[in-house]
């Protein structure tokens, strides 16, 4: 693919994504009503942060080996935004929540959120970094044992090490919710934690507990183009199917694509 196809792609990309967001929005504050689809534990953490305020318990967050500069670094970013929500809504405790990372770069990520959410100062110290991989996933249990934090809330990069955390939180009874953007952490926040956030729900989770509309409206169209991603790769590769076998036409891929996707969205409905 040359440079002038990659530039055509990228302003089609560009341009579709105005159109959709500026559609959501307009429908958003026509019908007044939440757009964005319901994300798993996203109702459990105003019960959390009430958990934290009447036991004077402090939320666990954790941005794993997410970390600015790197591959992972739109992961960090979104988790800090998700984050800084959570710190806001926590700003009635006398608790600041407890923030840990593996990365170096995200140390000063994380104070900012805490800095920018919480009002009371003395957050400085709720900020902890910790070495990778095994040696933050020790880290994290030890605070677990040490802190009692009323529930974890892990956004970010996390490996197979996730496992212990989400093991230690669970022998005391404390809820979880992870997501990762790696997918061996993906697995184990899927089977081990209370609550699982999947792929790009991590860039949708901020809007989830914001009360910004726009916010809302946004991750709207985000939804959008992942029907829009899965449906092209459907029908492309259906398309391809049908190369490969004379008796099937691009016609009747293209009929079998439509079921499946009507079959889809019928579904999705009664759910």
């Amino acid at each position: 693919m040359d440079d002038t196809t990659v530039q055509v792609y990228s302003v089609l990309f560009i341009a579709i994504t105005v159109v959709l967001v500026v559609t959501a929005r307009y429908f958003q504050a026509r019908r007044g009503r939440r757009m964005q689809r319901q994300l798993a534990g996203m109702d459990q953490i105003p019960q959390w942060l009430m958990q934290s305020i009447e036991t004077g318990k402090p939320l666990h967050l954790a941005f794993g080996g997410a970390g600015v500069g790197g591959d992972n670094t739109p992961a960090a970013l979104a988790a800090a935004e998700f984050f800084h929500h959570v710190i806001q809504n926590a700003d009635a405790s006398d608790m600041p929540p407890l923030v840990t990372m593996s990365a170096p770069a995200t140390l000063p990520l994380g104070q900012g959120a805490l800095r920018r959410a919480w009002r009371k100062g003395n957050t400085l110290s709720r900020a902890q970094w910790t070495p990778p991989d095994l040696a933050y996933a020790g880290a994290v249990s030890a605070s677990v044992a040490d802190d009692e934090p009323a529930a974890h809330i892990m956004a970010g990069s996390f490996g197979a090490e996730l496992a212990l955390m989400l093991d230690s939180a669970d022998r005391r009874g404390q809820p979880s919710l992870a997501v990762s953007d790696r997918l061996d952490g993906g697995a184990v926040a899927y089977a081990l934690a209370d609550h699982a956030l999947i792929g790009e729900e991590l860039f949708a989770a901020p809007s989830a507990i914001s009360t910004d509309e726009g916010g809302r409206a946004d991750a709207a169209a985000l939804d959008v183009w992942r029907g829009l991603i899965i449906l092209g790769a459907a029908v492309l590769l259906l398309l391809e199917f049908s190369k490969q076998l004379p008796l099937l036409s691009w016609q009747l891929a293209l009929g079998a694509a439509a079921v499946l996707i009507a079959l889809g969205l019928i579904f999705s409905r009664r759910r």
